[in-house]
């Protein structure tokens, strides 16, 4: 097995933290944790796992987030036990090689993709699942420091030719689907669910932060949930900025941000104190902030009129320091975005990768135009190297692990 992980070696992890900040051409060379080795491929633990041949897999922040060490001691996630290794790559498809005597929901030949990749229930091969993972809300798995019955196993990701994986974990990839759009299914379902998590309302005024793949995704899925809303965006890369129009936005959010702010959504004039410090009254009904980071929160949370919802889908793995004075000033509303799970969709309950799948498959939602480069799998520090850049023209990366 050919495979990319985070090894959870300390001197290391300071190491590449160091190299982050003050050297990044050092995070290109042996000291950094993200590790790229072969390893020996494993047996399936028990019959109710499958192993994978991947095809190909997605490049993303989390990605990126390993590669630079960024996960902080005062995260939350700090304090809980982990494996030895995290093996990168979430946003994949591959075929089933092989199926444990009790599976039933795949045969081999299938195409398959990550569905549950967060440490739990159904990444481990526990069975006795939480409440959450039986509900298919399985990034709340309440197991998530628990040990695997199976103990420390190898199983590979998406950024692996190959890996073993409980079947739960998995879901099916549409035979309508090429394999293109099948490396898309995961980031859709990103955007999918963090607009569904806090829908926009008719005759909202509704600002999107950030255009990279799951900002433009959430451009789409607004105008899917609710056409009669109007859309800006804010991004610096005009060839971004036209891509989110053609998908649906209204507007790009131009000029000084809290001028430009004000004179969108009917807002008060722009008072400005001590060190340019600067807000406004009004703003947007809904903020989807798909950057993360100080300076997003704290400017998003400054863009809302009163009783706003600011909707968290970037992040860090870190903790942040941002005024959290508009929070409780304008009686804000907060909602945080981990990933995918069940959807209430119309009268049905679903799992968000059905939606997701079913919206590419049936042209509602397009991913055409969002996969822009293609790495092998030996080439992972290329593709580090360009996502790190934040070169005008990347939205997605795509590294090809046959």
């Amino acid at each position: 097995m050919k495979t990319v992980y985070f090894d959870k070696d300390i001197p290391r992890i300071l190491l590449t933290k160091a190299a982050a900040r003050v050297c990044k051409p050092l995070l290109y060379t042996g000291i950094n944790a993200v590790k790229y080795k072969t390893l020996p491929d494993p047996p399936l633990p028990a019959g109710d796992w499958v192993r994978v041949r991947n095809v190909a897999c997605g490049l993303c922040g989390t990605d990126v987030s390993f590669f630079k060490a960024t996960t902080g001691t005062n995260s939350a996630l700090e304090p809980i036990p982990g494996s030895k290794r995290t093996f990168l790559g979430h946003e994949n498809v591959g075929v089933v090689t092989e199926v444990g005597k009790d599976v039933t929901a795949f045969k081999v030949g299938d195409r398959v993709t990550i569905r549950a990749y967060m440490a739990g229930c159904d990444t481990k091969g526990i069975h006795e699942r939480c409440r959450y993972c039986e509900e298919g809300d399985y990034n709340f798995c309440l197991n998530y420091g628990a040990p695997s019955p199976y103990g420390e196993v190898t199983t590979g990701a998406g950024w692996s030719d190959s890996f073993i994986y409980p079947a739960r974990g998995l879901a099916h990839i549409y035979d309508e689907l090429t394999d293109e759009q099948a490396v898309m299914v995961e980031p859709t379902c990103v955007s999918i669910h963090s607009v569904l998590c806090a829908p926009p309302q008719k005759g909202e005024k509704v600002l999107v932060m950030g255009c990279g793949a799951i900002g433009l995704g959430v451009v789409q899925a607004i105008k899917i949930v609710q056409p009669d809303c109007e859309v800006w965006v804010l991004e610096r890369v005009k060839s971004r900025q036209e891509f989110a129009k053609r998908l649906g936005a209204d507007h790009v959010l131009s000029g000084e941000i809290y001028e430009a702010a004000s004179k969108a959504t009917g807002g008060s004039e722009v008072y400005v104190g001590m060190g340019g410090n600067r807000y406004f009254f009004g703003g947007f009904h809904r903020i989807y902030d798909c950057v993360g980071g100080d300076w997003s929160n704290h400017t998003a949370v400054r863009l809302l009129r009163a009783r706003g919802t600011l909707v968290k889908i970037g992040h860090h793995m870190r903790a942040v320091t941002f005024d959290e004075t508009p929070v409780w000033w304008q009686e804000l509303n907060l909602v945080g975005v981990d990933a995918h799970g069940m959807e209430n969709w119309q009268g049905r309950k679903l799992y968000t990768f059905d939606l997701a799948q079913e919206w590419i498959r049936d042209g509602i939602y397009k991913v055409e135009g969002f996969v822009t480069h293609h790495f092998k799998l030996d080439d992972y520090k290329a593709a580090f190297r360009l996502a790190l850049e934040n070169s005008p023209e990347v939205i997605k990366i795509v590294l090809d692990c046959q």
